[in-house]
This record gives C-alpha cells, structure tokens and sequence, in this order.
C-alpha cells in the first residue's frame, strides 16, 4: 500500500461562479501541535494547516477563509463576478503549499475583502494570519506591518460589530486587542484591553461567558506588559541621563 498523502484534495463548488473547484487540506492525523503564542499562532510538527486556511477558486478569483468561504450572499458574489473576474488570471493553489505560496492565496483573500467591503472583523482575522506567515519566515518587519493592520481593523469590529459566541466573541476579541497592543508595544493600551477583560471576568455572570484559560492568560500579560514597560521607561530614562 502506498504512504498516505498528508495534503489531500477536497471537491466543493464556488458559492460565486458555480463552478466545482478543488481545495487542499492536512490530514488530520498530520497535524500535530507543537506549541503556541500568546496572540494563539500555532506551531506544528510538520505540516501546518494555517497554510491552507485561505481558498481561492481558480475560475472567478474568488477567495476566503476556509471557514466562511461558502457564505458568499448575492452582494458578494455580484461584487466579484463585476470587479475580480474579468481581470482574474486562473492560477492553482493545490497542492502543498510553502509560506509564500500562503502569502499569495491570503493577500488574494484580503483583496476580496477589500471589494466585498467585508466586515472588520474579516479583515483582522486575515491580516493576522498574514503576520503569522511573515512570523514563521522571520520578516519582522512585515509582520508588524499586518499586525498592525489587524489591530485597526479589530479595533473596528470591536466598536462596531456585533460579536457572537459562535465565531468571534467580545472577549476573546479584547484578549486578542491586548496582546496585539503589547506586541505592537502599545502598553497602555494593552493595559486598557486586558483591564476591561479582567472588570468583566469580576462579574459573576459576565464570568460565566469568559473561558477561564483567557483569564489566566490576560493576568500573565498584564505582569509582561508592566514588566515591558518598566524596561522601556528605564532604557529612555539612561538614554536621557
């Protein structure tokens, strides 16, 4: 019997032009967690899956998360057909995928995003996923650029969206605000994030709603984030001298 492929190809039909496209996906079995960071990039063993959360159809350029790519409404696809099509080079994302491979198939998504006017909270979650990308490559800079983007654009869903439990709730959103502030070095304003998780979680009912691992985890980055800008004070404070 031959060795079992870990990327294997999964037929669907593009929700915009109707056509069955091919995606690709790790086996389950492939996937092995290794580690994660506080801001929740994963690291795998061997072969990573956030490679291959972006799917793009061939025919039309049609591209999302592999999570809401089959929620295309008429507004999107209409969107799509009239401004993405008829400039659309087909190009093949199957297969496994390299980062930069992932990088292509993800900004392609972030552009759909940008003509379906998607909501913010889209564009955090992909922006994100970018600066993980340019994470495991080492591109510092690149990186902070897109988390960067995905702070703002958060900070959008998070005044301006309403956030269910079932995708992205409020406080997973504001864990999330605070340790892209921290890590963007913005640290009285992942104080002020993580503040606001903490005030809830003090509430008996709110608590209820709050998983107790993000809890613990927005304590221990209150402690770094005093701790970064104790530093920091202390470093312009020699600078100064």
């Amino acid at each position: 019997m031959a060795d079992l492929n870990p990327i294997y190809n999964s037929t669907l039909t593009c929700p915009v032009c109707e056509k069955k496209i091919e995606v690709s996906k790790v086996r389950s079995r492939f996937v092995k967690l290794i580690s994660q960071d506080e801001d929740f990039c994963p690291y795998y063993e061997t072969y990573n899956p956030v490679l291959y959360e972006a799917w793009v159809c061939k025919y039309c350029g049609y591209a999302a998360h592999s999570t809401v790519f089959a929620e295309a409404g008429k507004n999107d696809s209409r969107q799509v057909l009239e401004k993405i099509k008829p400039k659309w080079t087909s190009r093949d994302f199957t297969g496994e995928r390299d980062i930069n491979k992932a990088l292509e198939a993800f900004k392609i998504v972030l552009y759909n995003l940008q003509v379906r006017r998607a909501p913010f909270s889209e564009f955090g979650k992909i922006c994100l996923r970018i600066a993980w990308l340019y994470r495991y490559n080492g591109e510092w800079v690149n990186e902070y650029k897109y988390m960067k983007h995905s702070y703002d654009y958060y900070k959008k869903a998070y005044s301006r969206e309403y956030l269910s439990k079932g995708k992205l709730d409020e406080y997973t959103l504001t864990y999330i605000l605070g340790e892209l502030a921290r890590r963007l070095e913005l640290y009285n304003e992942a104080l002020q994030w993580f503040g606001k998780l903490i005030t809830a979680s003090a509430n008996p009912e709110e608590k209820l709603k709050i998983q107790p691992r993000l809890i613990e985890l927005t304590k221990d980055q209150i402690h770094i984030t005093r701790e970064k800008m104790k530093a920091k004070d202390k470093k312009s404070a020699a600078i100064n001298e």
